[in-house]
C-alpha cells in the first residue's frame, strides 16, 4: 500500500503558503510573499530629484565662478573710467582757465595802449590770477606737467602786470615782447604735453590741422 504522506509537505507553513498561492491564482491577486519586479516610481522620483539638485549646484557654481572673474574686471574697468574722467575734467577746467588768462593779458595791454591802466585794474587782474592758480592746483602726479605749463603761463601774465607799471616806455615794450615770445614758446609745448598725457591714460584724441587737440 502506498504511503501518500511522503509526497506531502511535512511543513504546515509551506502548506499554508501553497493554499494561499492557489487562491491567489483563482482570484488574480498576488500572493502575500510575492515580490514584484516592477520599479518603484517613488524611488525613481527621488533619483530624479537628486540628479536635478546636483545639476543645479553645478550651474550655480559655474555662475559664481564666472561672476568672481567678471566682477573684479568690471571694478577695474569702472576705476579706469573714473580716473580718465578726472583727467578729462582737469583738462576741460584748464582750458577754461587759459581762456580767462588770455583775456586778462589782452585787457592789460589794451588798457595800457589807451593810457587808461590804473592800479585798480592791476589789483583786479592779480586777484584773477590768484584765483586761476587755485583752480589749477592739483596733487595728481599724472597732471604735473600740464599743471606746470599753466602755472608758467600765469607767472608770465603776472610778470606782465608788473612790467606795465614801469615808467620807461621803451623798457616796457622790450619786456612785453619778451614775455609774449615766452608765452608762445610755452604754448607750442602744450600740444606735446596733452598728447603724452592722453596716450598714457588711453584717452582717445585727435590732433587737428591747426594744432589743437580734440578728445573724447
Amino acid at each position: 500500500m502506498a504511503n501518500y504522506n511522503q509526497f506531502s509537505d511535512s511543513n504546515p507553513h509551506n502548506e499554508s503558503n501553497r493554499i494561499e498561492a492557489e487562491k491567489s491564482a483563482e482570484t488574480g491577486a498576488e500572493p502575500p510573499n510575492f515580490r514584484s519586479n516592477k520599479k518603484d516610481p517613488h524611488r525613481r522620483k527621488l533619483w530624479l530629484k537628486a540628479g536635478g539638485g546636483i545639476l543645479l549646484l553645478f550651474i550655480l557654481w559655474n555662475v559664481y565662478s564666472f561672476a568672481s572673474y567678471v566682477a573684479p574686471w568690471n571694478e577695474e574697468r569702472s576705476t579706469a573710467n573714473a580716473e580718465q574722467d578726472e583727467i578729462q575734467q582737469y583738462i576741460f577746467q584748464s582750458e577754461k582757465s587759459e581762456e580767462v588768462l588770455k583775456e586778462v593779458s589782452n585787457s592789460l595791454i589794451r588798457l595800457y595802449d589807451h593810457n587808461s591802466l590804473t592800479e585798480l585794474h592791476i589789483n583786479e587782474m592779480e586777484e584773477k590770477l590768484e584765483q586761476l592758480s587755485e583752480e589749477l592746483d592739483t596733487d595728481d602726479p599724472r597732471l604735473a606737467r600740464l599743471e606746470s605749463y599753466h602755472f608758467a603761463q600765469i607767472e608770465l601774465t603776472r610778470e606782465m602786470t608788473k612790467t606795465l607799471q614801469k615808467n620807461q616806455v621803451e623798457e616796457i615794450h622790450e619786456k612785453l615782447d619778451e614775455i609774449l615770445d615766452r608765452q608762445k614758446e610755452q604754448a607750442d609745448d602744450k600740444a606735446e604735453i596733452l598728447i603724452s598725457l592722453m596716450e598714457q591714460e588711453d584717452i582717445t584724441y585727435e590732433q587737428k590741422a591747426d594744432g589743437s587737440i580734440a578728445y573724447e
